[in-house]
């Protein structure tokens, strides 16, 4: 189905009323059959909808769509203006290799959004669920003068400027992970995942892409997510997908910009306020045994220190997780 056509149809639904087909049909101008078969394209995206022989079809629960015309008309003129493109799609793969599809040329300050991801990824090739209109798919491209090297903090810029904008939001307690996730209470609320080519010298381009549980499913989360999470719905219930998708560009454009001009540096001292690891036991995978210690906040590079009671060594890759206390269960929370 044509996104034009999806998007007429789910704004014809309404959660308070049954519409009949034939109601339907006469807005989308199409027969009451072929309403019916839209309406079996979007319940194979996941939307809950119900149909009643002459009372037609009802969504069991409201359902807000991404619009492109509200974000950018949300966006100060100044942000709107560093922007080169922003699309909303129903469904697709995957927003970060969605931009990344595009040439090199073209994906500079390029977003795109979408309802429905059939292939969302987190770090390390993980999945990342992502039910139809629930949550937040993000990403954008940049591109950046300095070498790849001087890149490996961008992850932490991303969750930094993520965990900014979700206080703008309302939302409070919640903590960044080493290095690009946001708990809250201990589970995880968004991840973010930054895929880089070029030159090792320089140029390089950058995708960055975020994943904001919004309005998670529980049922159908509890089946695919293997490690404890929450959604925004659960503590800030009013919070509108659009006004959030403002919220976050305008956060990760102004972020991304001072980064690319100034490095990591600007960023250390908001992200030691916002770190959640700080000053607790933690394992830390770099690709063979895990490093136990402390963790002591990050360097001027992002690394984050471990204090390993014998020495403070700093690591620019891996994995953390807390220690579990003696006695209690394991709390996993690799990104």
């Amino acid at each position: 189905m044509r996104d034009v056509i999806a998007r007429r149809l789910i704004r014809s639904l309404s959660a308070s009323e049954y519409r009949t087909g034939e109601a339907i049909g006469i807005e989308l101008g199409c027969s009451s059959t072929e309403v019916h078969d839209h309406v079996e394209t979007l319940r194979n995206l996941g939307i809950a909808i119900n149909a009643d022989v002459g009372a037609g079809y009802i969504l069991r629960e409201p359902l807000e769509l991404l619009d492109e015309r509200v974000i950018l008309a949300g966006l100060e003129a100044v942000t709107r203006g560093q922007l080169r493109g922003l699309d909303s799609v129903l469904s697709l793969d995957s927003t970060n290799t969605a931009v990344g599809r595009l040439p090199l040329a073209d994906q500079h300050a390029r977003v795109i959004l979408a309802e429905h991801q059939s292939g969302g990824r987190g770090r390390r090739g993980r999945q990342w669920h992502s039910p139809f209109g629930r949550n937040l798919y993000l990403s954008m491209g940049w591109m950046f003068e300095q070498p790849m090297a001087a890149l490996a903090c961008l992850p932490l810029v991303l969750a930094l400027a993520t965990a900014q904008a979700l206080s703008r939001a309302g939302l409070n307690g919640h903590k960044v992970k080493w290095p690009n996730d946001i708990l809250l209470a201990g589970q995880k609320l968004c991840g973010c995942l930054v895929e880089v080519q070029g030159d090792a010298n320089g140029p390089c381009h950058a995708v960055m892409g975020v994943g904001i549980n919004v309005n998670m499913p529980r049922s159908a989360a509890e089946s695919v997510i293997d490690q404890p999470w929450t959604d925004l719905n659960t503590h800030l219930p009013d919070c509108s997908r659009n006004h959030l998708a403002v919220l976050l560009l305008t956060e990760l454009i102004r972020h991304v910009g001072l980064f690319a001009q100034q490095g990591f540096a600007p960023f250390r001292e908001p992200w030691q306020q916002m770190d959640g690891l700080q000053g607790k036991l933690v394992d830390v995978w770099t690709g063979g045994n895990p490093v136990h210690g402390i963790a002591r906040g990050v360097d001027d590079s992002g690394a984050l220190q471990v204090d390993t009671g014998d020495e403070l060594l700093c690591l620019h890759s891996g994995e953390a997780s807390l220690q579990e206390p003696p006695g209690s269960a394991p709390v996993d929370l690799r990104g």
